[in-house]
């Protein structure tokens, strides 16, 4: 009989590494805790938060805090979703103690790993606006609007506040009050009923469904969840509906008050705001012998002298480190 000697396949284990995550977060509270050291600070869920710069002379200077941990976990993926999970518990709370702006989601961070001599960098920095051009087109939807009776008023005063808005959720939030107030039957036998074929005439069935749900079965539905309490589920971030509802207002308006093609439906980033442009980048970064590896230096450095001209770093690409850092 022949006899099978060879070893049994073991499944391979999954080790993990120590990550160390520095993350700016923008705010307009002067982190004071324990203000009578040197280093005010304070520690919670394993982040340490302290004020960006601090001195007994000058005070508390930028409106930023540092917040860094150690993160033991398989991948950096895996380091950063565990690191994004505690800030997500910390800074709402923070914003309402402490009555100000707070925010991380918009927030630079380099994390490195602890056997590895390069770290991943991401580099964010405010942008100007750029202008869109308010012509005769323009001009002419406008006086058009002022005598058209079919929109009220509540409309324009949502729709705006949405526009000046910064940030995902109030923006929907202020623009589901809009198309409420559209839809809305006026006069009708029972305050607030909504007309259905309306809402769907300006959102699509599909659309309408998702975000408002059927008459009498509305539990589900995006709209309802968020004006109730429940935040956005996982799915919800498949969809831009920011953006979907804005598409789908400017094809009604042009389709059905105007009857004519008054505002372009082909604009690049429509809803732009003076305030909370970005860009950013994303990659590995590795320091000289004069530098180290960390977020405040290395912010410095390329503040100083843009991303491809860095004097004690240089940006990284190694294809052995996606998905193996």
């Amino acid at each position: 009989m022949q006899v099978n000697r060879s070893l049994p396949q073991l499944r391979k284990p999954i080790y993990s590494m120590i990550y160390r995550i520095e993350h700016r977060i923008e705010t307009l509270a002067e982190n004071a805790v324990r203000a009578e050291t040197l280093s005010p600070a304070f520690n919670l869920l394993d982040i340490k938060f302290v004020h960006w710069e601090f001195n007994p002379r000058d005070g508390w200077m930028h409106n930023y805090w540092l917040a860094t941990g150690n993160i033991e976990a398989s991948s950096l993926d895996e380091a950063f979703k565990l690191h994004r999970e505690k800030l997500a518990r910390i800074v709402p709370r923070v914003a309402l103690i402490g009555q100000c702006y707070v925010d991380s989601v918009f927030q630079p961070f380099l994390i490195l790993r602890e056997d590895k001599d390069v770290a991943f960098f991401r580099y964010v920095r405010n942008t100007g606006a750029v202008g869109l051009m308010f012509m005769d087109k323009e001009l002419k939807a406008l006086n058009q609007l002022l005598v058209n009776s079919d929109v009220p008023e509540e409309f324009y005063y949502y729709w705006n506040d949405a526009i000046n808005s910064i940030g995902y959720s109030p923006k929907l939030l202020l623009m589901f009050s809009a198309i409420e107030a559209l839809v809305k039957i006026r006069n009708g036998p029972a305050t607030g009923q909504k007309d259905w074929a309306k809402l769907e005439q300006i959102l699509g069935a599909e659309l309408k469904r998702e975000l408002w749900g059927e008459r009498g079965d509305s539990e589900n539905a995006l709209r309802h969840r968020l004006v109730h309490g429940e935040y956005f589920r996982p799915e919800d971030s498949e969809r831009n509906y920011v953006d979907l509802v804005h598409k789908k207002m400017v094809v009604y308006f042009n389709s059905v008050i105007f009857r004519e093609e008054l505002i372009d439906d082909d604009v690049v980033n429509p809803q732009r705001h003076l305030f909370g442009n970005r860009e950013e980048w994303r990659g590995f970064l590795k320091a000289d012998d004069r530098a180290q590896l960390n977020l405040r230096d290395a912010l410095a450095d390329v503040d100083r002298d843009s991303i491809n001209n860095m004097e004690r770093y240089e940006t990284v690409y190694d294809p052995a480190l996606i998905g193996n850092y």
